[in-house]
């Protein structure tokens, strides 16, 4: 082959394009080699159907290339242009790399490709550089790996650099055909950043249609996800019934105190919300669905849980961010962005959290990271929590671990003591820390603790002892007694391990602890996140009105559910059946746990009705009182 072609503009364009979309497949190759066991159903098809939106990823990461290559003058060939171009090459795709590599190593903890909300995470924590550095450190082939596709480019562009163009205006049959061809390849990068000639451009549902979305998160690259959720979509009004007052027969999202049917609770004066970073039931010997394969990292939760009232908990989502909005909020996250970053915060909303500050109880909220983490200090603003206790509260910085905030060993301790200087009747939420990534056990715990088979097992083993410390602290206060104790998890985190179970994705602990309650038990219905807050309501005995998606678990007569976002899939649990439904829009159903199952008219009701007061109450922002 003549190499000096590859002198030419067009064909030096394309050469390039064609490198990128080589180093793409390589990064999902990574991706599927560093992350395996999320993808067990993985077949060749899963990298062939990615390839569709690479190209749409590189077209729109590659756009001011691609227009400077094609301007059909002789300044293409100019020295000082062929560089500005080749470094605007090497810099937009080494980001879109990146991004890419970014995931390969993140994706254990977030169970999904990187949105653009990772750019408001990421100024929403203060702490970032130290984080980042940790992330370096013990990823640093990722880095390595960026370096040698870095080196690949310069190669690329060193071999393609545009030495000679077309004599455009020699005759105007030149004239036609080389801007022609230029036009031509414009009207295909349109068509590839659309991802077709479909009606609609291809977007993250587009990919969850492939293999029946088992593996829609190795079908898509991570510029493509961070694209596409740019300036996120309004939630579209629904009519399914003509009025929402006649969806408000199936589900309404105004409520009042409702009956406790199911037990009486002694006197309950306080409560305290304790929030588990990323500790999923299958950690505990006792909550565990069997076998068991990752259980018994907990044994003081458990021998709480045998004393309680335990539900079969499930979390609304699989990020801290989305978790808290839905524990205090009962407000789940069921659009593109966590509810907490999306224009719909701002709307008046009667939450559970605002009644029982009505009542005149202090409330309180206590996480050791930084101030301002995940905008967690705002949100309680919103949803107003009257204190709030972070890392800048905390007397002893020394304590800080270098990467998240305070252990959560001290950390308790620390918190047991600020409670204990309440003079009034609470409500505290109190959300850990340490069992997350990078996995760190104080040097004094460290050789105490079982280590497992990865290294999450281990800080789960540190969580609950250092919650034990808390409660042997706490069991000898005054107030300990007339104390409603919730204990459950912001989301699951199974970073390392080998025995996935992805039924059990969604599974975190649901315990109510009094210390006077005689009587224990274990539901086998299912309690949410959002439902704490109207369960905690009743048990308390407030009455008031306020607005909330999760229902009272105490009252036998409400429906038990659970639902949560998973790509664009709307996902309900009802009566024991898991039911998916695309895009909220058509309410189709796309797949049960349960194939032969059948979905009652009323659960097809109690659905549509659910997605309609959920949407329009959010739009019209008519969540609260008159």
């Amino acid at each position: 082959m003549n190499r000096q072609i590859f002198h030419r503009p067009i064909p030096s364009l394309l050469f390039r394009l064609l490198a990128v979309l080589i180093l793409y497949s390589v990064l999902r190759i990574l991706f599927y080699a560093f992350n395996p066991s999320f993808f067990p159903d993985a077949t060749v098809m899963s990298f062939i159907y990615g390839i569709r939106f690479d190209i749409t990823a590189i077209l729109y990461t590659n756009i001011a290339v691609i227009l400077l290559m094609l301007v059909p003058s002789k300044v293409v060939a100019k020295k000082w242009y062929g560089i500005m171009v080749a470094i605007l090459f090497v810099i937009c795709n080494t980001f879109a790399f990146a991004l890419n590599l970014l995931d390969v190593g993140y994706f254990p903890f977030s169970h999904g490709r990187s949105t653009f909300y990772l750019f408001d995470f990421v100024s929403d924590v203060p702490n970032m550089g130290d984080l980042a550095g940790v992330f370096l450190v013990e990823y640093w082939y990722l880095l390595l790996i960026l370096i040698a596709m870095v080196a690949v480019l310069v190669i690329v562009v060193k071999f393609t650099s545009v030495r000679s163009v077309p004599e455009f205006y020699s005759s105007p049959k030149n004239a036609v055909v080389h801007v022609g061809a230029r036009l031509v390849i414009l009207a295909l990068s349109v068509v590839g950043i659309r991802g077709g000639v479909q009606l609609k451009p291809i977007g993250v549902n587009t990919a969850a249609a492939y293999e029946s979305g088992r593996n829609t998160d190795l079908i898509l690259n991570t510029p493509f996800s961070v694209i596409r959720t740019i300036g996120m979509k309004e939630l579209e009004e629904k009519h399914y019934f003509e009025t929402d007052e006649e969806a408000y027969a199936y589900f309404s999202p105004i409520k009042e105190r409702s009956e406790n049917n199911t037990i009486d609770f002694p006197a309950i004066d306080n409560v305290v919300i304790i929030m588990l970073e990323g500790i999923s039931s299958e950690y505990s010997e006792f909550l565990a669905v069997p076998p068991r394969k990752n259980a018994g990292y907990t044994p003081f939760i458990d021998s709480l849980a045998r004393n309680s009232i335990v539900f079969r908990g499930k979390a609304n989502g699989l990020l801290s961010i989305v978790a808290l909005s839905s524990v205090l909020g009962s407000v789940p996250s069921l659009f593109d962005t966590p509810f907490s970053k999306s224009k719909y915060i701002t709307n008046r909303i009667d939450y559970p959290t605002k009644l029982i500050a009505g009542k005149g109880y202090r409330s309180a909220f206590f996480h050791g990271a930084s101030n301002g983490t995940m905008g967690f200090t705002d949100l309680c603003k919103v949803l107003d929590v009257g204190e709030y206790y972070g890392l800048d509260e905390y007397p002893d910085k020394d304590d800080y671990d270098g990467t998240w905030g305070i252990p959560d060993y001290q950390y308790l301790q620390y918190v047991a003591d600020v409670i204990d200087g309440f003079d009034s009747k609470f409500v505290a939420t109190i959300f850990t820390l340490s069992s997350h990534h990078p996995f760190i056990v104080p040097d004094d715990f460290d050789s105490q603790l079982p280590r497992g088979d990865f290294p999450m097992q281990h800080t789960v083993a540190y969580t609950d002892m250092a919650l034990q410390k808390f409660f042997d602290k706490i069991s000898k206060c005054s107030w300990f007694d007339r104390t409603l104790f919730v204990i459950t998890a912001d989301h699951t985190n199974f970073t390392g391990s080998q025995n996935i179970d992805y039924e059990r994705l969604y599974d975190v602990p649901m315990i109510f602890y009094h210390p006077k309650q005689d009587t224990a038990f274990v539901s086998d219905k299912v309690m949410q996140q959002i439902d704490i807050m109207p369960s905690v309501i009743s048990c308390m005995g407030i009455d008031g009105h306020y607005n909330a998606f999760g229902n009272n678990v105490f009252d036998t007569l409400q429906t038990r559910f659970a639902v949560y976002r998973n790509d664009d899939y709307c996902c309900f649990m009802l009566d024991g059946k898991k039911i998916r439904l695309y895009d909220n829009d058509s309410m189709r159903l796309v797949g049960l746990v349960d194939g032969s199952a059948e979905i009652t008219d009323y659960e097809q009701n109690f659905m549509k009705a659910f997605v309609q007061c959920y949407n329009n109450g959010m739009r019209n922002n008519t969540l609260h009182s008159e």
